[in-house]
Parts: structure tokens; C-alpha cells; sequence
């Protein structure tokens, strides 16, 4: 039975490995820059898809790498462990440190652990959580009652197979978005009178469903309560919702043909109308929109991704091979995301070198004593 102090541990965990995926990512896309692969919009949307899953799952990954290594009797959970090695190196003489401070950094998890910090802190800490998650789980119900209202106020247009076309007066930009058992796309009923636009906005959102980007974005939201506090989580985001655009737009230019000038004149007219008109309605999660023009995650932001996106579509930059770079960059990064996920478990013995650094820390504290001990004792 998982206890709360190991599904503390495991969460934990996964929010570590969040920023330290972001700092690996960010250097990839650094390379990927260098190499001129910038344009690879799909496979670099697969891959960061792939890590952030591999990232969530981690803890199962892990917990189920190390039942396995200790039946074949490998010390698989101990031989990798990041506090050992700083701790080896330290005792190696690589840094300098006081030792008690070391041995605090090192005991700080453990000190935060359910059960082992003081009441208070740990109540404290519980209090604030669950008032951050229960705010932004209240948000997301209430953007999931907007939309709903959205829809009841929508009326059905096409509808083929799964696939509902429905058109809206309360909106002015399109969307996507889905229930369990159908696909959704909302079309602002003003797009009847300019074809084209209609075109390019239905293309563009079928192209969404195709890619699974709906069902992403619903699964995005759904975690956000979990991780509301942790800034990782959101600079992933936005590289996921800037990436999925851009792979979107270039799929939808080679699939229907489109003129260039045309696809980047509708998203601009999206955009206009979008910000002149007063919008009765504004629905901003759980779908996926044509154009965004909300303040979202970290501000101003809406302008430069809609620039990007025409700057990418006039450069008309041929993506080759999605699929085979997508795995070329998942095998070392999913690699070093694990890796870094059982090198990040916390110990669950006492090893040789942390043994060493506690004696030396006492036999710190223990001068320390003598010394003033020395200094109090009455002189005759």
C-alpha cells in the first residue's frame, strides 16, 4: 500500500523533474536553432508531448524499475543516487562547504517530507496548497460551465460521423473542443459572408482534432490544479500551445493549398474582430481557438505568437521527417529524464560517504562544545 509520505516523494519528484526537463529542453532548442531544424515544429510538438508524459509517469517508471532491479539483486535505487555523489564529491575535496550546511541542503526534502517536519510548517503548507488547488479547480469549472453555455447557445450546422459543425452569434473566434463521445468545432456565424476565412478557420481546427491537440489542451487543464505553484509547468505550456500553432498552420497549408497571403490576412480579421467587439462570452479553457487573443500565463503574449506564426507562414520552411527527428531527440532526453528520476530518489539507507559527512558534522559540533565549555568553566 503507497503511504503519503511516497505520494508525497513521487509528487515531489515530478515537479523536480518539470524544471529540469525545461532547462534540457531549452538547451535542445537551443541546438536544434544552431542546426537550422527551428522550423521542425511537429516533431519538436511530439517531443516535448512524449517527456512531459514520461515525466508524469515517472514515478511509476521508477518505482517499478527498482522492484525489479531488487529481485535480481541489484542496487539499482542506491548505486545512482544525486546526494551521494555531491556528497562523494565534497568529501573529495571538488567544493568547498561547511559540512553542516551540506548535510541541511541535502536534508531539506526529508525536512519537508509528510510526517517528519514540524506540525505547523507541514499544516501551513497543506493549508496553502489546498487553497491554490481548489481555486484553480474552481476555474476550471467555471470555464467548462462557459463553454458549456457557449454550446447550449450554438446551433448545429453539419455534422459528420463523430464530428459536430455547430455556428454561434456569442463568438468571434473559432474554436475546438470535444465531450467524451463527439468532437466539437465553433464557427462564428459572421464567417458565412467571407468564404474564405470560413475555409481556412474549419481547416484549421479539423486539423487541431487530427493532431489530438483538443484532447492535450483538456488534459493540460485538468493538471494545472496540481501544479498551479510551480512555474516549470507553465513555460512548458506556453511551448506547447506556441508550438501546436505553428504545426497546425503548416499542416493545414500543405494538406488544403492555401494561399499564403490569405491564411495570414484570416488571422488577423480573427483577431480584429475578436478585440473590437464586446464578447458576451469568453471561453478561454478547455479549447483550442483559431487565434488567441487573451492575456494568458505570462501576459502579453497573444501579439508575438501571432507574429511568429506569420513570420514562420511567409518563410514557407519545409519540415522533412517529423517523425524520425521527434525520435532522434526523445531517445536522450526521455534517457536523461529518467535518469535524472532515479538519481533524485531519496536514499533509503545510509551510505558510506553520508555517514562520513554526519560524523565529521558532529565531531564539528562536538569541538564547538568543548571549546565553550572551556571557556565557561570558573578559572582558580
Amino acid at each position: 500500500m503507497i503511504s503519503l509520505s511516497g505520494l508525497f516523494d513521487a509528487y515531489l519528484d515530478v515537479n523536480i523533474l518539470m524544471a529540469f526537463a525545461c532547462a534540457l529542453w531549452t538547451l535542445t532548442a537551443w541546438w536544434l536553432r544552431r542546426l537550422g531544424l527551428g522550423h521542425a515544429y511537429t516533431a519538436q510538438l511530439k517531443t516535448l508531448r512524449l517527456v512531459f508524459l514520461a515525466i508524469v509517469l515517472s514515478p511509476i517508471a521508477v518505482g517499478g524499475a527498482m522492484v525489479l532491479a531488487e529481485k535480481v539483486g541489484v542496487g539499482f535505487g542506491q548505486r545512482v543516487n544525486l546526494a551521494d555523489f555531491i556528497v562523494a564529491q565534497y568529501l573529495q575535496g571538488r567544493f568547498e562547504m561547511d559540512p553542516a550546511r551540506l548535510e541541511a541542503i541535502l536534508g531539506a526534502r526529508r525536512q519537508l517530507a509528510v510526517g517528519q517536519a514540524p506540525s505547523g510548517f507541514t499544516l501551513a503548507l497543506a493549508v496553502a496548497f489546498a487553497a491554490g488547488f481548489l481555486l484553480f479547480a474552481a476555474r476550471l469549472v467555471a470555464s467548462m460551465w462557459k463553454l458549456r453555455r457557449v454550446l447550449d447557445n450554438s446551433f448545429a450546422w453539419r455534422r459528420f460521423g463523430k464530428l459536430d459543425l455547430r455556428l454561434s452569434d456569442h463568438t468571434t473566434v473559432p474554436f475546438s473542443t470535444r465531450t467524451l463521445r463527439r468532437r466539437i468545432v465553433v464557427l462564428p456565424s459572421s464567417m458565412l459572408a467571407e468564404p474564405d476565412d470560413l475555409r481556412i478557420a474549419m481547416g484549421h481546427e479539423l486539423q487541431h482534432l487530427r493532431q489530438r491537440d483538443v484532447d492535450w489542451e483538456i488534459g493540460m487543464e485538468f493538471l494545472r490544479p496540481f501544479f498551479f505553484w510551480n512555474p516549470a509547468f507553465y513555460l512548458w505550456r506556453r511551448q506547447v500551445e506556441e508550438l501546436r500553432e505553428l504545426s497546425c498552420d503548416r499542416q493545414v497549408l500543405e494538406r488544403k493549398g492555401f494561399d499564403v497571403a490569405t491564411y495570414c490576412q484570416c488571422l488577423l480579421r480573427v483577431c480584429h474582430n475578436s478585440l473590437k467587439r464586446k464578447r458576451i462570452f469568453a471561453v478561454s479553457t478547455p479549447v483550442v481557438a483559431l487565434v488567441q487573443t487573451e492575456n494568458r500565463l505570462f501576459g502579453q503574449r497573444s501579439a508575438q505568437v501571432l507574429r511568429h506564426r506569420m513570420v514562420s507562414l511567409i518563410d514557407g520552411r519545409a519540415e522533412r521527417h517529423p517523425r524520425l527527428l521527434a525520435g532522434l531527440m526523445l531517445a536522450p532526453l526521455i534517457g536523461l529524464t529518467l535518469l535524472a528520476a532515479v538519481s533524485i530518489q531519496r536514499p533509503v539507507d545510509w551510505s558510506h560517504d553520508r555517514l562520513m559527512l554526519s560524523t565529521i558534522v558532529n565531531l564539528e559540533r562536538l569541538a564547538v562544545m568543548n571549546t565553550q565549555s572551556t571557556l565557561t568553566q570558573p578559572s582558580y
